[in-house]
């Protein structure tokens, strides 16, 4: 393939280049348009048509809203609002701006204004000098040179944009000059652009890290390796290619060179390979434009020539010729590769006519275009197929023709090679040059040598008399740190002793407190034991032997316990229950059994692992049946609900008796003196518990009412429970 086939590739990258970014460069650009649009209300003058001016560049510059075609709308709107607001106030650089807008605008198919177009732009021009703006003189000569393609057009871009730091703009332009050189043949004219081009892209991806700034590296990769091709140094072309997809893979960009490394493929004969790279770039057919997918249909067609499948390349490149035909010189000279592989085709199906009409057909633009390899190639099909019918005079006259354009081509080539010869040597003179200088350095060398033998002497008196004044100041330092520590040392051990002191007084006062816990019980057990002896006392003058007897050996059981546990301040909550049932079940033989009690648990608990003060619920049970139930005709109830929750053990005692009031009105004197008793020593106790920070015991009494009639008491005693871990005195 020639390297026209590459314009299609150029246009539809400058075109549309922001559909190759990515999508969060998209994103910015939605988040710019929107601030901008934000703001303009607010400006005036200058800085409202400024602002116009660049919501344009972001719509053209961003795929917002799908093509470049529909994104003109938008586009247009904003450019001639931009152009009638910088007339009104006759602000030149914003009016230039808005023109070359207007003229980039006029490039959609949809508004058919390339004539109005071109206007834009040489009145844009105009200002442009007038103020001698190098960005405006840049942009307004790339856009010239897009009507004209001329090359001095491009050059002056070039030149405007590298005065003005435009690198982007630059890069661009400078590809446009290799492709545009290359189209005409003449490569020694290119390849000066061609270095520059991978000098530029490299230089403006430090700065542009978007995909088309990556992505103008691998147009640079592209256009040196298409001088090589041409040149016919292969290798050294597929070298760039692969260079250039590596790029892309790396920088993980959409457009990998397959299609170009197929093309290269098939002019150095290796078909295969052609086609296997060719099959990698149609993986992603439906995402191509229409331009680009005939692009790839003319290198399948190659294909087909030289392996013998000439009858699939008519029908697979019909559909393309018609389409050039119908974009007329929008993709420039893409269709002459066409009409020629079509031409050769029917060449070799010995399809004379059919084959004469499209190297005609196909030298014609060639011609036109004034593309002189693809000229050669005309002429070189023409001959053929001349003489392939039996005319020999047409034959030779083409033959002639092509000879003396190819050798012109070969002259140019070999001036290419001569170039990189030349070169090479004049590298190898500049090699030869430094070499010389290294003996005259080398000398100056020692000398320098000798006098940094003095320097680093002198360096290193210094460096020791530098680290021997550290050294003794970090002596003197270390010293007066150190008296310090001792110093803190002493005032430490001094708050130690404090800390033991203070620390055996609490102990002290701890022991005291515990001696006073334990008398407290000890008031409490002969009160509990004179309750059930007298319970004892009843049975026996009632004669209910069975009952005392019964009565008694509960009352055994429950003494030992009451014993055993007596001394400690902790028990298992398991034992304190076991005391508690063993005292009820004797409270119901002693009231006949006219009431009944339940002990359950509302959660799962480790009975076991909870740690109580020992007969701290009795004395709440005993007072709910003596001054509740006692007094009650019918049956009573006596509820025992025990619940964990938040490290607090929370035990409800509930009786249905006569309540409070009621009971204080049936209650003797003597029964007022053992309420007093009980309750007095239990609150003393959960006093003294209190004083400990660990435990915090509290109860409430409250009265129960149906209606308006007392229908029983609910005490709630909350107990901040200890682990068995703890160790119990």
């Amino acid at each position: 393939m020639k390297k026209h086939v590459l314009t299609i590739l150029l246009f539809l990258s400058f075109a549309q280049q922001a559909l190759c970014q990515h999508t969060e460069e998209s994103k910015r650009d939605s988040l710019k348009i929107n601030r901008l649009k934000k703001a303009l209300p607010n400006l005036k003058e200058s800085a409202r048509v400024d602002c116009l001016n660049e919501i344009f560049k972001k719509y053209e510059n961003s795929p917002l809203t799908g093509t470049f075609a529909h994104r003109t709308d938008s586009m247009r709107h904003y450019a001639l609002k931009a152009n009638e607001e910088a007339l009104k106030i006759r602000y030149k650089y914003g009016t230039a701006l808005s023109l070359l807008n207007l003229a980039i605008v006029g490039r959609n198919p949809k508004y058919k204004i390339p004539k109005e177009g071109e206007i834009y732009i040489r009145q844009a021009l105009l200002i442009a000098k007038d103020l001698n703006n190098d960005e405006l003189l840049g942009k307004s000569y790339y856009l010239l040179a897009g009507i004209e393609n001329k090359e001095e057009n491009y050059k002056k871009a070039v030149y405007h944009f590298h005065r003005s730091g435009n690198i982007q703009q630059e890069t661009e332009v400078t590809t446009w000059l290799c492709m545009l050189y290359s189209d005409k043949g003449e490569y020694e004219n290119g390849l000066p652009y061609c270095d520059k081009c991978i000098q530029l892209a490299k230089e403006n991806v430090k700065t542009d890290s978007s995909q088309w700034g990556h992505e103008l590296v691998q147009w640079s990769f592209l256009d040196i390796a298409g001088l090589y091709k041409a040149a016919g140094d292969y290798e050294t072309a597929m070298d760039y290619l692969l260079n250039g997809n590596k790029y892309a893979e790396t920088k993980n960009l959409d457009w990998k060179m397959y299609l170009e490394i197929s093309d290269l493929n098939c002019v150095m004969g290796k078909y295969d390979m052609a086609l296997q790279f060719w099959n990698k770039w149609k993986e992603k057919w439906s995402s191509y434009t229409r331009g680009h997918q005939a692009l790839g249909n003319s290198i399948l067609a190659q294909i087909y020539l030289h392996t013998d499948q000439q009858e699939k390349v008519p029908p697979l490149l019909k559909d393309d010729i018609l389409f050039f035909k119908k974009e007329g010189g929008k993709f420039g000279n893409s269709i002459i590769r066409p009409l020629l592989s079509t031409g050769d085709a029917y060449f070799q199906m010995k399809k004379n006519s059919l084959a004469l009409f499209y190297a005609n057909e196909a030298l014609g633009f060639a011609k036109e275009n004034n593309d002189r390899p693809e000229i050669a190639d005309g002429y070189l099909l023409l001959s053929k197929i001349h003489h392939q019918v039996g005319r020999n005079d047409s034959a030779y006259f083409y033959l002639k023709n092509h000879t003396a354009l190819k050798d012109s081509l070969l002259n140019r080539q070999f001036q290419i090679r001569l170039n990189n010869y030349k070169k090479t040597a004049e590298d190898a003179k500049t090699e030869a040059r430094i070499g010389f200088l290294n003996k005259d350095n080398k000398i100056k060398e020692q000398q320098l040598k000798q006098e940094a033998i003095v320097k680093k002497s002198l360096l290193a008196i210094f460096i020791t008399f530098t680290f021997l004044g550290i050294y003794v100041f970090r002596n003197l330092r270390l010293k007066r740190k150190n008296d310090q520590l001792a110093r803190q040392q002493a005032e430490d051990e001094l708050k130690v002793q404090q800390l033991e002191n203070e620390k055996k007084q609490s102990e002290l006062q701890q022991q005291a407190a515990e001696l006073e816990m334990q008398a407290l019980r000890a008031q409490m057990n002969p009160h509990f034991i004179f309750n059930c002896l007298s319970s004892i006392n009843r049975f026996i003058l009632k004669n209910e032997s069975e009952t005392a007897s019964d009565y008694l050996t509960r009352f055994s059981r429950l003494i030992r316990m009451v014993l055993i546990n007596s001394q400690k301040s902790l028990i298992p909550l398991e034992d304190e229950l076991e005391m508690l049932r063993l005292y009820l079940d004797m409270e119901r033989l002693r009231f006949k059994n006219n009431f009944d009690y339940t002990i359950q648990y509302r959660n799962s608990i480790d009975a076991g692992a909870i740690f109580i003060p020992p007969l701290l619920i009795q004395p709440f049970c005993e007072n709910a049946i003596w001054h509740g139930l006692m007094h009650k005709q019918e049956d009573g109830q006596l509820d025992i609900s025990i619940q964990l929750e938040d490290n607090v053990l929370n035990c409800t005692i509930t009786d249905n008796g006569v309540g409070r009031e009621k009971a204080a009105e049936f209650n003797s004197k003597s029964a007022e003196k053992e309420k007093s008793m009980g309750l007095k020593i239990t609150a003393a106790r959960l006093a003294l518990l209190n004083k400990d920070s660990n435990i915090k015991t509290t109860y409430a009494i409250e009265d129960l009412y149906d209606q308006k009639n007392a229908c029983g008491t609910k005490v709630t005693v909350q107990i901040s429970y200890k682990k068995p871990i703890m160790e119990l005195s």
